[in-house]
């Protein structure tokens, strides 16, 4: 042995090192695995809010669709999921584990710091997020996933090989041992969406970011620091295997080599193994589809179908709880209709009256009196906002200009400058007034479901509104003015047509910089006492983890006790029990759905928490067996490649939830799948394809348990 290897313990002395009955290196194991799924979870939990946040939210994100953002999910998961194939073939050819899950875990590390660095760029965004718009943003937050996905795929095998390591071929605490590392998997989890989610609701999705990268790195100190003395060699591509590789040795030393090293064929039992790896991987196809509809469908329902309200005295009492969305955002609405207001005015005021001011009343009676009537039509296009007909308004705006009498015929008339500035204030006053009624009813039925008095605000008073909101337009302007002499140079050089597009950016920048001031300034003064309080989102993101953590040693003591009377359920029997207990699992889903129809978006936030609970365990009984049953059945020299292989169907099944939620559960009504009960039922139909898939599959397997039994040789 060369001397590289004299600072880290020996494998016999690794293993004779223990604690809690197992060996220290397995808790080592358990801590870095813990604080690189806090990075991975922490991360996963934002994602897709990040990305269907509107730039101009409170916490803004990139703004698309739900069903661009699943898309994105499914191959995000997908490629997760599938980099393992590459990584332990590497790590299983030449650099060995260790060195893959420190490279891995540099590489995601990485990719959660440009997550966080995209919104340097994503603030200068005035429209949705894409490559066109906001490349750089764009590029950042792509190069972020992908460092990530290629990271996990050098972690992710590896770390779990290395479990298996530390026992010997036979050791009765292999299974064991597995699910007490799956545990720090999921205390890593639990404790992601709580921290690194809250900061991202709360704060800001970057921090957020930022949060599950300092949670990577904090994984890779404690696995460095442990690494020499509970882990030893463990791992480790040795010294003299590399100079062996290398042809560094003398030509016997490299005959003797190449013999040891040369991989004989596969036996009839090893190709049996291999093959009850492969068919139960197809089969997981079908559970990790189902099962990752927690970063997808779920995770929407939660935040736009489920009523996750909380009374006011623990709200109040704990940093965690939010005030109520919805209440901020019928005030950001109200407030953005002011602004659209003062808008119109403005755009009112220059359309073309040429004989305003141009006429002598006492010289040309007839000619003042044409005056009078335009300027009293221009007070009638107010008049008509103010009584919301807006359709009208912009009828009696274009009546008014010359082209519309020169040009009635032509479809395509060249209005003045004027007239279009007008009908495009008309309009944004018509979309502001429909946002803040929605948000406003939204809000009042927040409260009368928390039993509280609604909001009184004057929605319906547009010249009330105006009014009140002089204040924050004089901001508007002024800020305005600010950016004016900032881009002076930039003005002066521009073309009348330029200097307009400017002039529009530098207004919508300056909105978009008051109306971050106001949400501040509404949270501050928040009447604490009788606001309706949420938890967030990302919370739910817990539930699973949380759940394994607490059932993990009680499903462990079921099977110890079930195998001490010679009745444990075989592998494959308990990946169809997995299967069905996930069918069960989003049979709950069904019910909260309905409800939700009936209920305008106000589900009760038991139906998802009984769906990650059953969830959990289907989980417990299929994801920790399988990670056993690679480690135990896998021939040696494709130890890691198979466990790769292992990770594969979650690779395939990581697209499908993306993809089946993009194309049959996103958007509105008319987008989603309805077979049985009907569009208005909401996402009923597209949940009842997440109960009826695993449990075909769950019988399948069922059916197919006795001869992989048999193919799996374990009485050998």
């Amino acid at each position: 042995m060369s001397s590289q290897t004299n600072k880290y313990a020996t494998l016999q002395e690794v293993r004779s090192k223990t604690f809690l009955g197992h060996p220290t290196g397995l808790w080592a194991l358990f801590t870095t695995e813990m604080w690189e799924r806090f990075c991975y979870y922490g991360m996963r939990a934002l994602l897709v809010l990040y990305l269907i946040s509107t730039i101009t939210d409170s916490n803004p994100g990139f703004g698309w669709s739900e069903s661009d953002a699943n898309t994105l999910y499914g191959w995000f998961t997908g490629l997760v999921y599938l980099f393992p194939l590459l990584g332990g073939y590497i790590a299983d050819r030449f650099i060995g584990q260790h060195r893959s899950v420190l490279i891995g875990g540099a590489l995601m590390a990485t990719g959660e710091f440009c997550l966080f660095y995209t919104e340097h760029f994503r603030q200068t965004a005035i429209s949705t997020i894409t490559m066109s718009s906001a490349p750089a943003a764009y590029l950042c937050f792509i190069f972020g996933l992908f460092l990530i996905t290629l990271g996990n795929g050098f972690f992710k095998p590896c770390i779990s090989v290395m479990v298996g390591q530390l026992y010997e071929e036979h050791d009765p605490r292999r299974d064991n041992a597995f699910n007490i590392f799956y545990m720090g998997i999921n205390v890593g989890a639990f404790l992601a969406p709580f921290v690194a989610g809250s900061i991202g609701e709360k704060i800001s999705w970057h921090w957020g970011f930022l949060t599950a990268c300092i949670g990577m790195v904090f994984g890779l100190c404690t696995y460095s620091f442990l690494r020499p003395k509970y882990l030893g060699t463990i791992g480790m591509k040795l010294k003299s295997q590399e100079d062996e590789a290398a042809g560094k040795t003398n030509a016997t030393e490299k005959v003797v080599a190449n013999a040891a090293t040369k991989k004989a064929p596969l036996t009839k039992v090893e190709i049996d193994r291999i093959a009850v790896i492969l068919t139960l991987t197809f089969f997981c196809v079908a559970f990790w589809s189902i099962f990752e509809q927690a970063g997808t469908s779920l995770n929407i329902f939660a935040k736009k179908e489920t009523n996750r309200q909380v009374p006011a005295t623990l709200g109040k009492a704990f940093p965690g709880f939010l005030p109520n969305q919805d209440e901020l955002d019928a005030k950001i609405s109200t407030n953005e209709l002011r602004a659209n207001l003062h808008a119109l005015n403005l755009a009112l005021e220059k359309i073309a009256l040429p004989t305003q001011g141009d006429v002598d009343v006492t010289e040309d009676a007839q000619a003042s009196e044409e005056a009078m009537e335009q300027i009293a039509e221009q007070s009638d296009v107010a008049a008509l906002v103010y009584a919301k007909d807006f359709q009208a308004a912009k009828d009696l705006v274009i009546s008014q200009d010359p082209a519309a009498q020169v040009e009635s015929e032509n479809k395509e008339v060249d209005y003045a400058p004027e007239t279009t500035a007008a009908i495009d204030a008309i309009d944004a006053v018509a979309e502001a007034y429909e946002s803040a009624t929605f948000s406003l009813n939204k809000a009042n039925e927040a409260r009368k479901l928390a039993g509280q008095d609604p909001l009184a605000l004057p929605i319906d008073d547009f010249l009330a509104l105006e009014q009140e909101g002089e204040e924050e337009i004089e901001q508007i302007n002024a800020t305005v003015e600010e950016m004016k002499q900032e881009q002076a140079d930039v003005l002066s050089a521009a073309t009348p047509e330029e200097q307009e597009l400017i002039l529009t950016g530098l207004r919508q920048d300056a909105a978009k910089k008051l109306q971050a001031q106001f949400l501040a300034k509404e949270k501050s003064s928040i009447d604490r006492d009788s606001a309706i309080w949420t938890f967030p989102t990302t919370w739910y993101q817990s539930v699973n983890p949380l759940a394994v953590v607490i059932f993990a040693p009680i499903f462990n003591l079921m099977w110890t006790f079930l195998r001490r009377f010679k009745l444990e359920p075989s592998t494959p029997v308990k990946f169809g029990i997995g299967l069905v207990v996930l069918s069960i699992a989003f049979g709950f889903m069904i019910l909260g759905a309905l409800q939700s129809s009936k209920t305008n978006g106000n589900a009760g936030p038991y139906w998802l928490l009984l769906t990650y609970l059953f969830c959990t365990f289907g989980e417990l009984c299929l994801s920790p067996v399988g990670l056993s049953m690679v480690s135990r059945l896998a021939p040696k020299q494709y130890a890691s490649l198979l466990m790769g292989v292992w990770f594969l169907s979650s690779a395939v099944a990581g697209y499908l939830s993306g993809y089946l939620a993009a194309v049959l559960g996103s958007g509105g009504a008319g987008s989603r799948v309805s077979f049985c009960f009907g569009s208005a039922a909401g996402l009923a139909d597209y949940f009842l394809i997440m109960t009826l898939t695993p449990l075909i599959a769950g019988i399948i397997v069922f059916i197919l348990s006795p001869k992989l039994r048999k193919m799996m040789h374990e009485d050998e």
